[in-house]
């Protein structure tokens, strides 16, 4: 197979023959996805037709399948605003109009296609109490109604309603097949990550046809007329949102890196909604504050601006930030121990960068007393700054202790917190507070080696490079060299990325273990991070670290272009090996990794 990615104009293609299936996200920018395998079959229950509506992520199209004797895709085509997969006889395009919940499918000729369905929220998978029927309506539109009720056998009570979508399907051909059928799915992706592999979708209806709107609404004439809207302006609404992407391109060469930096550059923006940015997709639909301030880098200088100031009223009594804005994930915590250290490194690039007004400076400066103030009444102790089980972004147990303790890269945070507000209020006491924790950190974290993950604990962890990257006063340039030496002579991997753990050491998983989390922080190599330790490396001494940097940044090009989902940044790769792995388009992939590019062509 071959992958294509033609962006602002410019092309670049490679044979991937061998590699894991490819697969493309397209968004509406308004919290709605498509998310379509090349395989012929979708791989896993996160691929499909997903929109919003209020605070809900609703799936509704599970697989569009056209009946030819060739259903093997030959080439995969990444145009940002839309996607195409070749045939040997035929293409299929596929395009998601911004702000609007539908979904635009054109064959290059008129052939049958199978709709299947698998309408629920998002993260539902109740198998009973699902309810389809079909019925047409005037102007060549197919309307299947969906109605979830409750069952007794996976539910307290039985039969009650609880919701009701619809999606019209409007088309230029007609109906061949309504009768509906039950049909069992098997879903290889998700069953590689030791996830629910089996499920039964819906085939509704088979309509043969050249072009297909999809819309989805709480009514069958919203849906109706919202099909009937966008069918007749496909062209229009192409043309704008390929002009939307096209600004978003750098307008530097057409080689790989470049491509794959304005790649990463529209697959951030596709995480993007009218309330904040998905984490990642397909199952990381949610707001979640570090990663956005993560990514934030990334972003114009406005946008940026505006997350700090909007999170700055987010601050908690205790000084810190919730998890997840407005919600939670499947029990993840609530509360995150880092996010508000990345409030404020990024505030600090503001203020540096002389972007606030005096008005926003003194609103920065208010919150930042009241973080300080909150963490050193809840969570200091023996001269440090302390985080219960979970809470930093390796938010998986060790040891069942969830990484609980003293840890490096919030030690590092709190110290820029208080050079920030010595920077902002000129009061010597968080000049003091500063140099009382550098102190300490140097004295019980510093060995003259390398930095302890955790006091007492020098495990060996890829958190010193972001307690670089957030405040490298802590260890002279020739100290940071020591240390970023010997950490890589333990977590270092061949292919480009770096492991979350000594490779070393008893805990070390190789290969990516999916929903067991075994190799999560493990092993596991995740690509964010890796464009942070080059990040660092480039700081510290560009050509001593000039090897490292360069894989890093070949590997996460390979996993942007060619690996995954075409044209975006993965959560994670497996340690042996490079693979694409994890939520398969993650922001802070595709920001970190624009962030470096940005960086070395400085």
């Amino acid at each position: 197979m071959k992958v294509v990615h033609v962006l602002n104009n410019r092309a670049i293609e490679k044979d991937v023959s061998g590699a894991e299936e490819p697969s493309f996200f397209l968004s509406n920018s308004n919290g709605g996805f498509a998310h379509f395998s090349t395989a012929g079959s979708p791989t896993s229950k996160y691929q499909g037709l997903f929109t919003r509506a209020g605070n809900s992520l609703f799936k509704t199209i599970e697989c569009l399948r056209p009946v030819a004797e060739e259903e093997k895709v030959a080439v995969a085509e990444n145009a940002g605003y839309s996607a195409l997969f070749h045939h040997s006889t035929f293409y299929e395009s596929f395009f998601m109009p911004m702000r609007r919940n539908s979904l635009v499918y054109q064959l290059s000729m008129e052939l049958p296609v199978e709709l299947f369905f698998d309408v629920r929220m998002a993260n539902d998978f109740r198998q009973w109490g699902r309810h389809y029927s079909v019925f047409e309506a005037p102007g060549n539109a197919t309307v299947i109604q969906f109605t979830k009720k409750t069952d007794s056998r996976e539910d307290n009570s039985n039969g009650n309603a609880e919701y009701e979508m619809f999606v019209a399907v409007r088309h230029d051909g007609f109906v061949t097949n309504s009768s509906g059928e039950w049909a069992r799915r098997s879903y290889s992706l998700d069953a590689k990550r030791n996830s629910t592999g089996e499920r039964y979708v819906y085939k509704a209806a088979t309509i043969n046809a050249k072009t297909f709107v999809i819309s989805v609404a709480a009514d069958a004439a919203a849906a109706i007329k919202e099909a009937n809207s966008v069918f007749n302006s496909i062209d229009k609404l192409k043309k704008a949102s390929k002009a939307h992407y096209d600004k978003l391109c750098s307008a530097s060469s057409n080689s790989e890196t470049a491509m794959a930096a304005n790649a990463a550059r529209i697959a951030l923006d596709k995480l993007s909604t009218e309330e904040g940015l998905y984490a990642g997709l397909p199952w990381f639909f949610q707001e979640w504050t570090r990663d956005t301030l993560i990514s934030s880098q990334a972003f114009p200088a406005a946008a940026k601006k505006k997350v700090v100031l909007n999170y700055l009223d987010k601050i908690l009594a205790d000084g810190r930030l919730p998890s997840v804005v407005n919600g939670n994930y499947m029990g993840s915590p609530k509360i995150s121990a880092d996010a508000v250290g990345w409030l404020f490194k990024r505030a600090s690039e503001l203020v540096e960068e002389k972007r606030f007004s005096a008005a926003e400076v003194k609103k920065v400066k208010a919150a930042l007393k009241k973080s300080i103030d909150g963490l050193l009444k809840s969570h200091h102790r023996n001269g440090f700054v302390t985080n219960e089980k979970n809470e930093t972004w390796m938010d998986t147990d060790f040891n069942d202790d969830g990484r609980k303790g003293i840890c490096i890269e919030i030690q590092a945070m709190q110290l820029q917190m208080y050079s920030l507000m010595h920077k902002l209020s000129r009061n010597k006491t968080y000049l003091l507070l500063e140099n009382s924790l550098r102190q300490n950190v140097r004295k019980f974290f510093w060995n003259g080696i390398v930095l302890a993950d955790r006091l007492n604990d020098f495990t060996i962890r890829p958190n010193i490079f972001i307690a670089a990257y957030v405040y490298p006063q802590l260890l002279s340039k020739k100290e940071w060299e020591t240390c970023i030496t010997n950490a890589l002579s333990k977590l270092w991997l061949d292919w480009g990325g770096i492991s979350t753990i000594d490779k070393s050491h008893p805990d070390f998983r190789g290969s990516y273990t999916g929903e067991t989390n075994e190799s999560y922080h493990r092993g596991d190599s995740w690509f964010w991070l890796n464009n942070i330790a080059a990040i660092v490396m480039a700081n510290t001494n560009k050509m001593k670290f000039k090897r490292y940097i360069g894989k890093i940044v070949a590997a996460s090009t390979n996993d942007i272009l060619w690996k995954g989902g075409i044209g975006c940044g993965s959560e994670l790769s497996s340690a042996k090996e490079q693979r694409a792995e994890g939520s398969l388009n993650q922001a802070w992939s595709n920001a970190t990794f624009v962030e470096l590019v940005d960086a070395l062509r400085r």
